[in-house]
């Protein structure tokens, strides 16, 4: 067979390994993808291997081996492929495969990034940004992001956005921060949503509203990020952009708690001293300041102590 035959049968082993692990033409399977890709790659194919190397990273079609996803990966970043190569600085990053390195995750990411590839630009960005693993550099923070954002990379889009609100390498433009951040949460960036909230609750980079302040933290709320469920219940308990409604504080305080939030635990318990709907309940709010003042919260002891002094407090719930 000549070489450009046999490069032209790998390549068509690689292309079938895609097929069966996107169920392209044939029946989805994860195994016939690992299968055709192993032999592509074996045979020097660097996309097989990239492939190849994150099926292994993620267990898919084969057990997770880190090390062999290292191995393959290394194999097709020499080989210039741009997802091998950000895979492999994952891979450095959090120490699988590898020893953590978190200067050659940043030299992997870097070759990639060259190559265009978008999350590797917006890894680059955010170390330039944090300085893990190379010299902090904002104004070369900023240069990553923004080609990654202008892929309409949402993580990209929430980075530079926050560059752009605190003046870090760029001058600071609040109105510029706002409409990048709008970008990303109409892409359902949980971060961006609350941070867009924020903007609209100070009236700063857009207009003042608290109705749409409260609608972008409700909707980062749902996702699970927790300062925006805290962010909803203080809406929903003082009645900033919404109608006043203690159970839905309590609701979302709870989500919070549950997170681990120490503010929710706190607040949580000030709002059963005071009472949801008017009816204080001084069992629950000794539980829930304990909870804070075992964490470290100021203030929680101050509410117990007063609890205790005004006979609020019973020896059942110390």
């Amino acid at each position: 067979m000549s070489k450009a035959a046999n490069q032209a049968f790998v390549f068509a082993q690689s292309n079938l390994g895609g097929y069966y692990s996107m169920g392209q033409g044939v029946e989805k399977s994860a195994e016939q993808a690992v299968y055709w890709w192993r032999k592509a790659a074996e045979a020097g194919n660097a996309e097989a291997g990239a492939n190849l190397a994150r099926a292994y990273s993620l267990g898919e079609g084969v057990g997770r081996d880190d090390a062999l996803a290292a191995t393959w990966a290394q194999k097709a970043s020499d080989g210039r492929n741009a997802d091998a190569q950000y895979l492999l600085g994952i891979l450095y990053s959090q120490g699988r495969g590898v020893a953590q390195d978190n200067d050659l995750a940043f030299r992997w990411w870097m070759k990639a990034a060259v190559q265009g590839h978008v999350v590797a630009q917006y890894n680059v960005g955010v170390v330039y940004r944090d300085g893990q693993g190379v010299g902090k550099d904002e104004r070369q923070a900023f240069e990553w992001l923004s080609k990654a954002a202008d892929k309409d990379n949402d993580l990209a889009q929430f980075a530079l956005g926050g560059l752009y609100w605190d003046g870090l390498g760029v001058t600071k433009d609040p109105v510029q921060a706002a409409r990048l951040w709008r970008k990303a949460a109409d892409q359902r960036n949980a971060f961006a949503q609350k941070a867009l909230g924020t903007a609209y609750c100070e009236g700063v980079g857009v207009a003042q509203s608290s109705a749409d302040a409260a609608g972008w933290w409700l909707k980062a709320a749902r996702q699970g990020n927790v300062d925006a469920q805290l962010a909803s219940a203080y809406a929903s308990a003082n009645g900033v952009g919404i109608a006043r409604d203690d159970k839905a504080a309590e609701s979302w305080w709870l989500e919070a708690a549950k997170a681990g939030s120490v503010d929710a635990e706190f607040s949580l318990g000030s709002l059963y001293y005071r009472g949801v709907d008017g009816k204080p309940n001084y069992k629950e709010a000794a539980k829930w300041f304990f909870k804070a003042a075992g964490h470290g919260r100021s203030g929680a002891k101050t509410y117990l102590d007063l609890m205790k002094e005004n006979g609020q407090l019973d020896s059942k719930m110390l």
